[in-house]
């Protein structure tokens, strides 16, 4: 009976010692496959690179790669703005890290733009704007017409602004 048992016992131990290199085998098959493959390139409409600008109070310009998924990255820009932010005075360029992207769902959905500099203290939030997708063009434009800007950091107001934002495949 006992051994009975023992053969049994190791049967279960050399089936299951199988399955796992069985798993691992394909692991690694999977692992090797993708090893040496160029990396795939975008999609049409779905490029990493886009002309982000800005006309108004907030004035800019640049190319930027990967903008803007909600947890990153926020690529380097520079803007000027023609407010007053803080001790800064109206007209004042500024280099800091953006993030913009849709707010809201459906019929309601607005625009949120943010800008920030840590170092020298610098963060906005401008939620609002009426979007204008030209999804032939592959061109996004967002006119913001008397929306507030608030410190990013304490929801306090800053100053009422006025922009247009485009968004294009660069």
């Amino acid at each position: 009976m006992k051994k009975l048992i023992d053969l049994k016992l190791f049967g279960l131990v050399a089936f299951l010692a199988f399955v796992l290199v069985f798993i691992g085998v394909d692991f690694i098959e999977g692992q090797v496959k993708t090893l040496g493959k160029p990396d795939k390139p975008d999609k049409p409409g779905k490029t990493k690179t886009e002309w982000i600008a800005f006309t108004g109070d907030l004035v800019g310009g640049q190319t930027v790669e990967g903008c803007c998924p909600n947890d990153g990255p926020f690529p380097e820009y520079g803007m000027t703005l023609l407010f007053k932010v803080g001790n800064f005075p109206p007209s004042a360029y500024h280099d800091g890290q953006l993030f913009i992207n849709r707010y809201g769902a459906g019929r309601n959905q607005k625009y949120k733009v943010q800008f920030w500099n840590d170092e020298i203290g610098i963060a906005i939030e401008i939620i609002g704007g009426v979007i204008d997708d030209d999804k032939k063009n592959k061109v996004l434009t967002v006119t913001f017409t008397d929306e507030m800007c608030v410190n990013l950091w304490t929801g306090s107001p800053i100053a009422v602004v006025t922009f247009t934002l485009v968004r294009s495949p660069y």
